[in-house]
């Protein structure tokens, strides 16, 4: 018998035992239950537990372990029975608890109010005890009765037909008992004087009278109790002898085997394995730090090794020993193992080193270690160290510092982190961690094949190898310990067994992976062993954040208060621990918080460990693991292969069904992972509804309501923890207000929330009660919150919200209250007294303080509101402080002159009006006659400030700070809004910084974000960023006359001018601290300085709004600066051609440019392109580099010609933009005038853009005359485009006939042409065989298709995907046999003409033979689908989007491949007929189709697997929907027009823009979504950016944009509004992020 085993037998002991052991709680507790006549069954009860206790105690003293079976199934059951021992002495506190929150004086012998109230308490207990001799036992509830008992009491009922007829009679006649009795009373207590009496309600009243919805109470059963404990009892003492008499005589006279955490392997310095695997570079490293004499500076260095067991610690220090060793005098190896003996240690050693000539005798070991290395350069290595006292390790040391030599080495190795630490005299420990994949695929080759080059002869033996080497983690150990498993049977078979059984984790061997993984277990107390081996519940490498664990183990009963420590305190420590000594990885997120990782194959060892107790349930393994009945905590998985199609659903669902072996009525822990384990609720609903005693629930994933889950939920009076991590689980927060041993509920994840938490006050045990960040009012809902004396947190309370139950002497009764408080509506507060009475001096946990008065309250009294803040001063030690609206015309003392919070670190004042402030430096006020005077103290006294915020400060004019890198060296974060008197921020350094010496002085160091917003008369402040190594983030918004800016941790930088502006402008920045950032967004600026530009050496991108000269271009040489940026954005650009070519030959590496000239501009006529020179850095064709002058220009233009057609007449050097060669992508709108020519122009030699040979992007939109030089009848060499492109996007051109112009580009892969209106399809057909052309989109030509006759052969073309708006133009059998092959997807949009398929058309489509997508959407006159739909073998999704006049779907049915099918706002499809959906449909989804009464019947669709109801307006279909949960693997329905979020729209969500053969252009939106989700979705961080969307979706955004304000606020480049539904992620979009961020919205 292991001691984990006794261990958590004597925790499950003390778990039962804690409420008749606590000294607060148990004489409660026993005065209640001799009330209930159950006194003596809780005194036995208790002696029993603590005899138990005893026993274990005794047999964890005798240390080894006991080979005996018997005892070990014997401890077994005592721990099973205090299982139910816990169980029943909870619920009688449960209902101890209840009865006290309902006014039961059934305790007491005299009511404390006086003898009109003893009087009705007699009368109570009067009327109960004939009640009882009336009704007997089995007219009570049975809340707490056993399912046994419950039978018998069904059974009882049966046979006494009497019996059942009396307990009916008796209940109709109790309640007129009462209710006589308490007339009577009344009536008498109108004569007494003595008191006034209490309300009586009749016990029906109150489960009838149930306000705010909450769950009717649960009863007590007081006979089933009292039997259960007698029973519970008569077992205990039964076990317990037994156990005593077999370890009674085991304790004097016995015989143990030593345990193997004990014992460990003793090491040597001889090398085993003799090639050491992805170790080199590292043993090299400290190989050449030990023998370069880096450690030689000092007389002794300890440098540690650390790593999980098995990871291979003592091989690498192995091969490092035999490396070095040679480089010293002495060289020891000790392994020193579980015992740390200083004195043990010292004798080995001295059997290592040799004697020296005169050396004493008869001394201490320690002094021969002195004499011996005296003058001896030597190397110790104490391996496989565990665990010692910081003195003991000291006392080793001791001999050894007092060598003379120089550059002695400990090298210590160990798996406790602690015990690096603790040693180490280097910076840091060397941490192995484990192999990478390649190099542990090596060691695992030379574990199974030895280590000679082996190559792999059986492929299948392969696959399967990886398989195994993946589950081992790069753990060397696991790969011997497999390596010897293997070796000797090269077969499939056995290698599959070992795979799927994992054999490696059976302990075979000392020397194997599992067994060295539990020595470390072994070595753990047993608190640790049990938080450990929770972990086993939670799935490999989950996440697990550091307050969700320490609140799981309070769950489960592992931590508990001690040392005036709190719990939460103790719970921090052990998962320090845990970390300390492996078993945990700590790791931070983005954000700095931390969670935590179970190491690798300790995952593995903690299911090992817990087996006994903790099981957890794969898809893979449900059918085969085991469960023993003493299983108590469970978890399940569900991953997304259990839901992608019906077979493996069935398979599990049918399997949780089967799962009897499993006792749902012991279980105390149940947690469901998975996004899609809400698919099983059904079959989860019936398996757990015996799970009443159920004390932790972590639900993450999934979409039910908790009802659907579990039953009995209101009813689980156990239930310590509650975690939803999840946003579609539904809560009814009433549900939980009678779960009265609650002490946490963890809901901040969970937005299915409803009801209301105004009875969660009944929760007295409640201790963290976490709700999502935009629902803090669940917070302020609860009435008399102060009966939550344990509560650690309340976000927010409302002062007098209502008369009783919201007072400030509710906080006052919350001692335990920490993180972070928000006090409202403070100017309801009557007295001081009641401020007084918050107490807020006392709590000694509190971090964050928000006092906050209504600043829009008609009347305010400045005398009492500043008594009051004088009041409610917080202790020392709290770190935030936020005063918002108070009315009183001065600082608190406490914040003021008598500071006592000296160590905040943030400080946040909103609307306060005061005349003296913090001394947070000279911070100058104006009072109400414009005078201006110091309101604050002169000197710092916050250094310990990290942020700092000022929000509407009316009379708040200058602020001076002196030193600020002195006064303020940890501020991070500085806002400032809302300030319209402030004029000057600035600094003053003292004489003696040495920031004066510079000539720009640093404000504060290390500020991260700056906001100074709506301070219209500042002028004046230090230019920013002000620090060049901290990234700073920067807001400055309508401050002065000068400009908005937005800087991004120094990476990004928006500018936007205002007004006339010079040069002065740019002083506000410090460009010599800028020299990282990477985007640059400049709007209306003045010209900026080369000068400072060239300091922005890292610059990549570059966006210029309504710019006309964005650099001073007189006087300045390109050739003398030349710039990194890699794109330029242009929108709105107000100056010439020529100003623009010179601006762009300042990039030498410019590969993007998008230009949007907005319609004004006209002056932009013609295109050319730089000639390349001969060198290989590209170049303008130059001489020398340098911009050509106008005179130049003017030259090269007149190779023109004169206009004409196919010829660009001569212009003006204004209207010649010359592109530089090296461009890879071109995007040009909005340009009227501009005109490709047919003849070579400007600097190049070649006609068009042909010059641009590394171009393989081009979009054209707004330009109409582009082309229209261009004829068919053009030569190659004079065809516009270069032959490299691959994306081509034509959009709005006129005079473009055919695409003969596009003939040279045979890498073309995708092409979209829109509302080229005279355009035919001539030149498409030899395209599509010359090209690479997969991608094909025309719309907006009408005549593209007629009389086209394609005479290529079918297998010549290779597209894959066409979207056309002509279906006629299409279905052809020529064009359809031509495309029959290589065509996959078929999207047809916005044929407002087509409304039914004639006979050769579907014919045609037919030949489609390789479609496997089809769309249809917006083909508004369209009432059917094509016949022809059937014959499509290979067909695998059908979309529809609104088509208004589709009624029914095919005819002749859907093809028999179909897999997806989605109907999307068709008003007049009716019914979706059964035999029309193919058996093989896998998803179905209805958006928006009222007229769709029911769903068909799932059981003729064996495939489907995902059903989606969206928006249906129709309450039947959602409880169609809602029925099929379980039924179908994914089930999803939405009730309003847009999913929520984190869930996908119906469709694919593209926005388009329909061209019409009318001239007219009309918006519409692919998909479900609509404009605004589509402006949220575009808001959110993982948009795309808008510059790979295509021009006609953002022609679309353009014209959506009036009707979307959020739309239209992200076109223009602004925040977007924040709108109801929507949560404020922070995500401010910028228009560097968009090629068209001044989109016109018209």
């Amino acid at each position: 018998m292991t001691p984990a085993v006794i261990g958590a037998a004597v925790s499950v002991v003390l778990k039962a035992l804690a409420p008749v052991m606590d000294p607060v709680l148990a004489p409660l507790l026993e005065a209640w239950a001799a009330s209930k006549g159950l006194g003596t069954n809780v005194k036995d009860l208790e002696k029993e537990l603590l005899a138990v206790k005893a026993v274990l105690e005794h047999c964890a003293s005798l240390g080894g372990k006991i080979h005996n079976l018997a005892l070990e199934a014997l401890l077994q059951k005592l721990q099973a029975l205090a299982y139910d021992a816990d169980d029943v002495l909870d619920e009688l506190e449960y209902f101890r608890i209840q009865d006290e929150l309902d006014g039961s004086f059934d305790t007491a012998e005299e009511h404390p109010k006086g003898c009109g109230h003893n009087i009705l308490l007699n009368a109570h207990h009067t009327v109960k005890s004939v009640g009882k001799l009336l009704c007997m036992p089995t007219c009570c509830s049975a809340a707490t009765a056993t399912p046994d008992s419950r039978k018998k009491s069904r059974d009882t009922s049966s046979s006494a037909p009497g019996m059942d007829l009396a307990n009916r009679e008796v209940s109709r006649c109790m309640p007129k008992l009462t209710s006589k009795a308490c007339t009577t009373i009344h009536a008498a207590g109108k004569r007494l004087p003595c008191s006034s009496l209490p309300s009586v309600h009749r016990v029906d009243d109150d489960d009838d009278d149930n306000v705010h919805n909450s769950p009717p109470k649960l009863r007590f059963n007081r006979v089933d109790a009292s039997n259960r404990m007698k029973h519970i009892v008569e077992q205990l003492r039964q076990f317990r002898q037994q156990v005593s008499s077999i370890v009674g005589p085991l304790g004097s006279n016995s015989t143990f085997v030593q345990d193997n955490y004990q014992s460990r392997p003793v090491t040597s310095n001889y090398i085993i394995e003799p090639k050491l695997y992805g170790r080199d570079f590292l043993m090299k490293s400290v190989t050449s730090d030990i023998t370069k004499d880096k450690y030689f500076a000092n007389k002794l260095t300890v440098l540690p090794i650390v790593g999980p067991g098995g990871i291979g610690k003592t091989t690498f220090t192995q091969h490092v020993y035999q490396q070095v060793e040679s480089h010293f005098d002495v060289q020891i190896w000790i392994c020193v193992s579980l015992s740390f003996d200083a004195n043990r240690l010292a004798q080995e050693v001295v059997k290592q080193i040799p004697k020296v000539t005169g050396e004493k005798e008869n001394c201490s070991d320690q002094e021969r270690i002195e004499q011996r290395l005296k003058n001896k350069h030597f190397l110790l290595v104490l391996d496989d160290m565990w665990a010692c006292h910081e003195d003991e390790w000291k006392r080793l040391l001791a001999p050894f510092k007092k060598g003379e030599e120089k550059g002695n080495l400990v090298i210590v190795t160990t798996r406790l982190l602690d015990m690096a630490k603790m040693v180490k005299t280097v910076d840091c420990a060397i941490q192995l961690e484990r192999l990478g994949t390649e190099d542990f695929m090596h060691f695992f080759e030379a574990c199974v094949f030895g280590h000679q080059q082996h190559k792999w002869e059986d492929q299948e033996l392969l696959d399967i190898g990886k398989k195994i080497v993946n589950k081992l983690k790069g753990n060397p150990l696991a790969a011997k310990t497999v390596g010897r498993l293997l070796r000797h049977l090269h077969t499939s078979e056995h290698w599959t067994r070992v795979l799927e059984s994992k054999e490696w984790e059976l302990p075979s061997d000392e020397n194997d992976i599992m067994p060295a993984l539990k020595i470390s277990y072994n070595y753990l107390p047993i608190h640790l062993q049990l938080c450990f081996s929770c972990c086993a519940l939670f799935p490999e490498d989950y996440e697990l954040n550091n307050d969700g664990l320490i609140h799981l183990w309070m769950g489960l009963g592992i931590l508990h208060a001690c040392d005036q420590r709190r719990i939460e305190d103790v719970g921090q420590r052990y998962l320090n621990d845990l970390v300390n000594h492996g078993f945990l990885k700590k790791n931070e997120r983005y954000n700095g918080h931390p969670y935590y990782v179970v190491h690798d194959l300790l995952h593995d060892l903690a299911v090992n460990v817990s087996s006994y107790e903790c099981a957890t349930l794969y898809s893979s393994n449900v059918s085969s693991i085991q469960i023993p009945s003493s299983v108590r905590h469970l978890s399940i998985v569900v991953d997304e292969k259990d839901v992608q199609d019906r077979t493996p659903f069935e398979y599990y669902k049918r399997e949780l069904s089967s799962l009897s072996r499993l006792k749902v009525e012991n279980l105390r822990t149940l947690m469901l992972f998975g996004k899609y384990h809400g698919s099983f609720v059904k079959t989860f609903g019936d398996l757990f509804e015996k799970a009443r005693t159920l004390r932790t629930i972590y639900l993450s994933g999934g979409s039910y309501t908790a009802g659907d889950l579990l039953p009995n939920f209101s009813k689980l009076l156990h239930l310590r923890y509650l975690r939803i991590e999840s946003e579609d689980i539904c809560l009814l927060i009433n549900d939980v207000s009678r779960l009265y041993h609650l002490e946490v509920i963890d809901v901040q994840e969970c937005n299915g929330l409803s009801g209301s938490t105004r009875d969660i006050s009944n929760l007295v045990k409640l201790r963290h009660f976490l709700v999502p960040r935009d629902k803090v009012h669940l917070h302020s809902d609860v009435v008399d919150v102060g009966k939550l004396k344990l509560l650690t947190e309340l976000k927010r309370f409302e002062t007098g919200r209502e008369s009783k139950g919201f007072e400030l002497s509710q906080l006052g009764q919350l001692s335990k209250l920490g993180g972070s408080l928000d006090i409202c509506n403070l100017e309801r507060v009557k007295t001081t007294e009641e401020a007084s009475e918050s107490a807020m001096v006392h709590k000694n946990n509190l971090h964050k303080l928000t006092l906050e008065w209504n600043a829009k309250r008609p009347n305010k009294d400045p005398r009492h509101e500043e008594n009051v803040l004088e009041i409610m001063k917080p202790r020392s030690n709290i770190s935030d402080i936020c005063i918002r609206g108070h009315g009183g015309t001065n600082c608190p003392k406490w914040l003021g002159e008598n500071l006592s919070v000296k160590y905040m670190e943030s400080l946040h004042l909103e609307d306060v009006s005061w005349e003296n402030f913090p001394p947070i430096g000279e911070l100058w006020l104006i009072n109400e006659h414009g005078e201006e005077h110091l309101g604050c103290l002169p000197q710092n006294s916050f250094r310990n400030l990290r942020r700092l915020e000022f929000n509407n400060l009316p009379r708040f004019k200058k602020w001076v700070v002196s030193d600020p890198c002195h006064s303020f060296p940890h501020l991070k974060e500085l806002s400032i809004t809302g300030c319209f008197e402030l004029t000057e921020l600035s600094c003053s350094h003292s004489t003696c910084c040495q920031q004066q010496k510079e000539a720009k002085m640093i404000w504060f160091y290390k500020l991260q974000r700056l906001d100074i917003e709506m301070c219209p008369k500042l002028l004046s402040f230090p230019p920013i960023p002000w620090t060049k190594s901290n990234p700073c983030s920067a807001e400055i918004k309508i401050v002065g006359s000068r400009c908005n800016a937005s800087l991004s941790r120094n990476r990004s930088l928006e500018i936007e001018g205002k007004g006339d502006l010079d040069s002065s402008f740019w002083n506000m920045l410090a460009f010599d601290n800028l020299n990282e950032l990477r985007h640059l967004d400049m709007s209306r600026c003045p010209p900026l300085p080369l000068h400072h530009f060239q300091m922005l050496s890292s610059l990549k991108t570059l966006t210029l709004h309504h710019s006309s000269t964005a650099f001073p271009f007189e006087g300045e040489r390109s050739a003398e600066y030349q710039f990194p940026t890699e794109r330029i954005y242009i929108y709105q650009w107000d100056a010439s051609a020529k100003e623009l070519t010179r601006l762009l030959s300042y990039f030498p590496r410019l590969s993007e440019l998008y230009v949007w000239l907005g319609g004004k501009n006209t002056d932009f006529t013609a295109l050319g392109v730089v000639e390349k020179q001969a060198s290989e850095a590209p170049a303008p064709a130059f001489s020398n580099n340098k911009v050509p002058d106008d005179a130049q220009i003017e030259k090269h233009q007149q190779q023109d010609g004169t206009k004409g057609e196919g010829e660009i007449g001569t212009s003006s050097a204004e209207g010649l933009l010359l592109l530089p060669s090296q461009l890879r992508k071109l995007l040009i709108y909005n340009c009227p005038e501009l005109s490709l020519g047919s003849n070579p122009i400007g600097y190049s030699r070649e006609a068009g853009l042909q010059g641009l040979r590394s171009l393989r992007s081009l979009q054209i939109a707004g330009c109409p005359r582009f082309l229209s030089s261009y004829s068919p009848s053009s030569s190659a060499s004079c065809l516009p485009f270069p032959s490299s492109l691959e994306d081509l996007k034509l959009e709005g051109l006129e005079g473009l006939l055919t695409l003969l112009p596009l003939s040279n580009l045979t890498s073309l892969i995708n092409l979209s042409i829109w509302e080229c209106q005279d355009l035919r399809g001539e030149g498409i057909w030899p395209l599509l065989v010359q090209s690479r052309l997969t991608k094909l989109e025309i719309c907006g030509s009408p005549n593209f298709f007629i009389g086209s006759k394609p005479l290529l052969r079918p297998s010549s073309s290779t597209l894959e995907k066409l979207l056309t708006d002509d279906i006629a133009g299409i279905l052809t059998r020529p064009i359809c046999t031509l495309l029959s092959s290589p065509l996959t997807e078929l999207d047809f949009w916005w044929d407002i003409d087509m409304d039914g398929f004639t006979k050769e058309q579907n014919e045609a489509l037919q030949l489609l033979t390789s479609l496997e997508k089809i769309k249809f959407g917006r083909c508004d006159k369209l009432q059917g689908l094509p016949a022809g739909l059937h014959g499509l073998h290979k067909l695998k999704m059908l979309h529809i989007y609104q088509c208004a006049s589709i009624r029914s779907l095919a005819k002749d049915g859907l093809p028999g491949s179909l897999q997806e099918l989605l109907i999307v706002g068709c008003p007049d499809i009716r019914s979706l007929p059964k035999d029309c959906l193919p058996s093989s449909l896998q998803k179905l989804g209805i958006g928006r189709c009222p007229a769709i009464q029911s769903l068909p019947s799932v059981n003729g669709l064996p495939s489907l697997r995902e059903l989606i109801v969206v928006d249906s307006g129709n309450e039947e279909l959602r409880r169609q929907c809602r029925k099929l949960i379980g039924t179908i693997p994914i089930c999803t329905r939405h009730g309003g027009g847009e999913p929520r979020r984190g869930q996908a729209a119906i469709g694919p969500g593209v926005l388009r823009r329909r061209p019409s053969r009318r001239g007219a252009v009309h918006d519409d939106l692919q998909g479900a979504g609509g404009p605004v989700p589509l402006a949220r979705t575009l808001c959110s961080p993982h948009a795309a950016r808008l510059h790979d969307l295509q021009l006609s979706t953002l022609l679309q955004l353009r014209r959506l944009a009036p009707h979307c304000p959020s739309l239209r606020s992200l076109l223009l480049g602004q925040q977007p509004q924040r709108s109801s539904g929507v949560e404020d992620r922070g995500f401010r979009l910028q228009r560097s992020s968009f090629p068209f961020g001044h989109i016109a919205a018209r």
